[in-house]
């Protein structure tokens, strides 16, 4: 069966009605959980009489909604929307683009609390997207001067290792990987027929070492900080609890570790356009010549690029479904 590749980006200005694009050189597109911000690139061509260089800032200009549309034989997916952030000076016309993030973190901030939960302050401050958090993490006192919204989350990221990123159309708190699949649903892959490429290295579970630092408050803000694992580990892992003790934390902390030490793959496969994959969703790996290293992992991080009539996705695998569970 032939499958033919389509394009369809629509640009929705600020002044002006909607227009369409279906030829492009380049689209690159790259979302994970671990990032706040989804971007995606789009290079038009050069040969396209509309986009000559009168009109290009008349076209194109920073804010304006974009809608980029990828598949093949007529099914289009939606792979991403989101606000034209950079217009190229030079040909060929380079858009960059980022997701509703982008325009969420330039909200300002003024706010002052001498104690207040994460899931207050995010309902407070927020009012243009629905929150979904399952971390209700005690911050205490806080006072957030002249600042705005993106630099707060940056500071969650950072010191509390609470991550924060757009979900369908819903700024999501510290839930990588829940509520994106049903228990039984995932995408399969075969190393040997369904991927063109891949640097996945699959590992014992002494091969993987393994650090776990946790972070959790309790009361007016005062935090714990526990630390378990092996000895010059190759990944750490930085995560925030919502535990009041010094002793739940470190628990939390010790089965994290144990959650981590799975034998199986970790790394990145590349893969054609379809099925479509996201961050969070589950993907099944098997393997015609190694079939007792089949497993599901969860999705850290997915590159979609679409060039010379190319369309391909680039998958990072994050923890292995059969051990893992929301810390």
């Amino acid at each position: 069966m032939t499958l033919a590749l389509q394009t369809e980006i629509t640009f929705y200005p600020l002044k002006g009605l909607p227009f369409k694009v279906q030829k492009v050189s380049a689209i690159e597109i790259e979302s994970s959980w671990k990032m706040l911000t989804d971007t995606a690139t789009i290079v038009l061509p050069r040969n396209v009489g509309d986009f000559d260089k009168q009109r290009v800032r008349d076209l194109f200009k920073v804010g304006d909604k974009v809608s980029i549309k990828m598949g093949y034989n007529g099914t289009l997916v939606e792979e991403f929307t989101g606000y034209i952030t950079q217009v190229s000076a030079d040909f060929p016309i380079r858009l960059t683009l980022a997701d509703e993030m982008w325009k969420l973190r330039q909200t300002p901030v003024n706010y002052a609390a001498t104690n207040v939960s994460l899931k207050k302050f995010l309902t407070d401050t927020v009012s243009t997207l629905p929150i979904d958090t399952d971390a209700d993490v005690p911050l205490g006192a806080v006072r957030f001067s002249k600042t705005t919204l993106g630099a707060v989350l940056d500071k969650l990221q950072k010191e509390w290792a609470i991550y924060s990123f757009i979900r369908e159309g819903k700024l999501t708190v510290a839930k990588p990987y829940s509520e994106v699949s049903k228990p039984n649903e995932y995408h399969t892959f075969d190393l040997e027929r369904n991927c063109t490429d891949n640097s996945l290295k699959y590992l014992t579970k002494e091969e993987r070492t393994v650090k776990i630092v946790g972070t959790a408050t309790h009361g007016k803000g005062n935090k714990l900080k526990a630390e378990y694992g092996d000895e010059n580990p190759v990944t750490t892992i930085n995560m925030s609890w919502n535990v009041s003790t010094q002793e739940a934390l470190d628990k939390e902390v010790r089965r994290l570790y144990e959650l981590s030490k799975h034998e199986g793959f970790e790394g990145t496969f590349t893969t054609y356009g379809t099925p479509s994959v996201q961050h969070g969703h589950k993907v099944k790996i098997t393997s015609t010549l190694y079939p007792d290293r089949h497993g599901t992992y969860y999705v850290d991080r997915v590159k979609k690029t679409l060039e010379a009539s190319q369309y391909r996705q680039e998958i990072e695998i994050g923890v292995r479904t059969a051990q893992a569970t929301n810390p």
